[in-house]
């Protein structure tokens, strides 16, 4: 891996500051997915914070990069996520293995895409060997939906469907979760039983994930997609789905002996720890 310019206060990328050295993380690889660039969803902040205390060998973007379902006065641009596609280019310069996996709502970007990060190697799909050994499939995962998820819907009906979308999912994820921080809120059933709708409707079978990942002779499955993180075991396939950066801020990290682990942001220290959804799980 090529030198990242360390310099007694760190490391530095062209028009940000970034954490000292011995604060970053050094790992073998990264995967992250849904970054929605181009919306006021992204939390990019939280994205170039993480991406400033990590290197790694290896940086997959694991799909939906660039939200190219977003266009006209939604499309919103702010200097985090310049700096967030500053840092990748950089690490990419320098020698850093960057690999971009399209997603849904790259098919209709991916030349913006090209734009922005410049040219990266891109794969619809790929094998990644730990360091342990194991085959682990990469996908971004939209390729697993069933004819009734909505994700379908959308890149038929468009970009008035998918705005009408996210003002919805702005409504439940702000208002009512507010409602429900008022203990004995009658606004908390409701908003249990629409979190297992939304579930319902945007996740895909493990079916389709066991059958993919013997098609290719997968010992697991790594994805994005639902935004939905976690990590455990369908029979004998792991699954591991690394989240998002609109909600959940949440990636996935191989250690150099190639144990992976999900990783959040820890509100008491700033750094980040090992996510609840980290450790494998039989699935029940």
């Amino acid at each position: 891996m090529g030198e990242y310019g360390l310099s007694q206060g760190g490391w530095s990328v062209p028009g940000i500051r970034v954490a000292a050295a011995h604060r970053r993380r050094c790992l073998r690889s990264i995967w992250i997915s849904d970054l929605h660039l181009g919306t006021r969803r992204c939390r990019a902040a939280d994205l170039l914070e993480f991406l400033r205390q990590h290197q790694a060998d290896n940086l997959y973007l694991v799909g939906d990069i660039v939200d190219g379902w977003v266009t006209g006065p939604a499309w919103h641009w702010s200097r985090a996520q310049g700096d967030v596609v500053r840092t990748i280019t950089s690490w990419h310069r320098q020698g850093v293995r960057v690999v971009f996996l399209p997603g849904n709502h790259d098919e209709v970007s991916i030349d913006v895409a090209h734009a922005l990060l410049g040219p990266l190697p891109v794969a619809t799909e790929l094998i990644h060997r730990t360091a342990e050994g194991r085959r682990m499939l990469v996908i971004h995962g939209h390729q697993f939906d069933g004819s009734l998820n909505p994700n379908r819907w959308m890149s038929i009906m468009g970009a008035q469907a998918y705005h009408q979308a996210l003002r919805i999912d702005r409504w439940y994820s702000e208002e009512a979760i507010r409602a429900c921080e008022r203990p004995a809120s009658p606004a908390s059933y409701f908003k249990r039983r629409l979190s297992k709708a939304v579930r319902y409707l945007t996740d895909f079978g493990d079916r389709s994930v066991v059958r993919t990942a013997r098609l290719h002779k997968a010992d697991g499955v790594i994805c994005g997609h639902t935004h939905y993180p976690e990590h455990r075991a369908i029979g004998s396939i792991s699954y591991i789905n690394e989240g998002d950066w609109v909600k959940s801020c949440t990636a996935l990290v191989e250690e150099h002996d190639g144990t992976l682990r999900l990783l959040r942001r820890d509100g008491a220290s700033g750094g980040w720890i090992e996510s609840d959804h980290g450790a494998e799980r039989a699935a029940s």
